[in-house]
């Protein structure tokens, strides 16, 4: 008979299979062995205007990585919560955490190494903040480089790439991937990422996270110009946008996916896009 903990735990479990801290040891196994993809979301804890959470960019990334393991098998890994943000907007002052870009690197590497001796196939890292460009962007790549590198030369000997043509079915220099977002996919379809706590933003979390966004503090505290600009358009985000720039954003991973996984890599035009926020 089971007691009533364990009866407790097993409904909990099925209720979030997908998060790799919520299964059991059997499962990372079954997800690893059936080549599922790991997805790690990565953000920032950041001000984004009075009326939206310093969890703006993390939310963003967990929420596509949950909506898109609703369509397509893989776990998601636990996020990298503090990324650097060089106190480009805000300060500590108003709540802005910044890391050294350097010792990020340094710790997502650490990760990214744990992972691949866990014998993930696929891992992506899925970025908001700054986009391609920015430093935790780059720090992330750096690292993802680093560790291929460095694994494969432990694992295959020196010269390991010299030696003859890697056949197709190795996707050693893909095992590790940084992804944007937003893909080029759901950027055709209208969802504009240059728009720190503008209308993108504040829909999107509207929509993911209602209970988080106060529209009428726009309107008794001091506005930052991001908010208040004429392209800005924020009071007019609205859940039901915030929806259908979700479902751009899914249908771009969920149709990127299954193509990368049959060893069909993104070109680096193809997860590269320009833009400040």
């Amino acid at each position: 008979m089971k007691r009533k903990d364990q009866i407790t735990f097993h409904v909990y479990a099925r209720l979030n299979p997908v998060n790799l801290q919520d299964v059991l040891p059997h499962q990372v196994k079954k997800a690893i062995d059936e080549q599922w993809p790991l997805l790690v979301p990565t953000g920032t804890v950041e001000y984004h205007g009075p009326h939206l959470p310093f969890g703006v960019d993390t939310f963003i990334v967990e929420e596509l990585c949950h909506r898109v393991a609703e369509r397509v098998k893989c776990l998601i890994a636990p996020p990298f919560w503090y990324g650097p943000t060089g106190y480009a907007v805000t300060g500590p002052d108003q709540g802005t955490v910044d890391v050294s870009t350097e010792r990020f690197g340094r710790h997502v590497k650490d990760v990214l190494s744990s992972f691949w001796d866990m014998g993930f196939h696929t891992i992506i890292v899925c970025i908001h903040h700054q986009q391609m460009d920015g430093p935790e962007a780059l720090a992330i790549r750096q690292a993802a480089a680093e560790v291929t590198f460095e694994k494969s030369l432990a694992e295959r000997g020196p010269t390991w790439w010299g030696k003859a043509p890697l056949p197709m079915s190795d996707n050693v220099f893909e095992r590790i991937q940084a992804w944007p977002s937003v893909l080029p996919h759901a950027a055709e379809h209208g969802v504009v990422m240059a728009d720190h706590a503008g209308f993108y933003e504040t829909a999107l979390i509207m929509a993911a996270k209602r209970n988080l966004v106060d529209l009428d503090r726009l309107t008794v505290e001091p506005v930052p110009w991001y908010c208040a600009t004429e392209t800005s358009q924020v009071r007019e985000a609205t859940v039901e946008a915030g929806e259908r720039m979700w479902q751009a954003m899914v249908e771009a991973w969920v149709e990127r996916l299954p193509v990368w996984l049959r060893r069909d890599p993104l070109k680096p035009s193809e997860v590269t896009l320009q833009g400040l926020f």
